[in-house]
């Protein structure tokens, strides 16, 4: 009777582990989803900058027509620094 006693409680043990162990994990996948939402979000907010940017160079390059090769060399630095900028938000995004 004593060896089926000891076998229960220990088999109660194993069960109350899991059941800790379980709740646990339930906790870190429910953490990682949020942390996923978050990025997903971020990305879609810098993938929507990036498509404004995108309107922003097309209507400038439109203009640019117009300008001297002074004002052109300018504009064509500002049009790189932001692809820099938007290449180092997705690379941060994609880590």
């Amino acid at each position: 009777m004593i060896d089926i006693d000891e076998q229960l409680k220990s088999l109660n043990n194993k069960i109350q582990q899991l059941l800790k162990h379980n709740r646990q994990l339930l906790k870190e996948n429910e953490a990682l989803k949020k942390e996923s939402q978050k990025k997903e979000d971020l990305l879609n907010a810098k993938t929507d900058l990036i498509k404004a940017l995108e309107q922003k160079i097309d209507a400038l390059s439109l203009s640019s027509s117009f300008m001297d090769e002074e004002e052109k060399k300018q504009f064509e630095k500002r049009i790189d620094m932001y692809l820099s900028e938007i290449e180092k938000c997705l690379a941060l995004l994609n880590a």
